[in-house]
């Protein structure tokens, strides 16, 4: 059984989610780093926004920090707006966290072993696309 998100993972889901991304017709850039948020495995479309390659970073390193989809953590903090307005403002304004969709963690053997990540579409088709991958990849 595997333990730990290893190069050879991490280019299967990145290919992945590369695939599925052009076969919609889109154009991501997908990262996958480890339990450290250490890049293993990075790949930016032909066409996909600079600003989506480091928002693809971002996510990880957000996913890693918090255990969480990052998805799940911007719905969190908007539920967070009316009842507790500057702890959604402070926690926005922190640098490390991406609020939105398209990080997703990557559980093995029980423990979160690394956060796969997607960015250049919606959120929600990053998020979906990032799911898809690390089913492809048998992750």
């Amino acid at each position: 059984m595997r333990d730990s998100v290893d190069l050879a993972l991490a280019q299967r889901i990145v290919d992945a989610a590369v695939r599925d991304a052009h076969g919609l017709g889109l154009r991501v850039s997908v990262a996958v780093a480890d339990e450290a948020a250490g890049l293993l495995a990075f790949a930016r479309m032909d066409g996909a926004t600079r600003l989506s390659a480091r928002t693809a970073v971002g996510k990880t390193r957000s996913v890693i920090l918090t255990g969480t989809a990052t998805l799940e953590l911007g719905e969190g903090f908007r539920r967070q707006l009316d009842v507790e307005p500057e702890l959604f403002h402070g926690m926005i304004a922190r640098g490390d966290l991406v609020p939105f969709g398209g990080g997703v963690p990557l559980f093995l053997e029980g423990r979160l072993a690394g956060a796969v990540a997607v960015s250049g579409a919606t959120s929600v088709q990053d998020h979906e696309i990032a799911v898809r991958a690390m089913s492809a990849a048998d992750a």
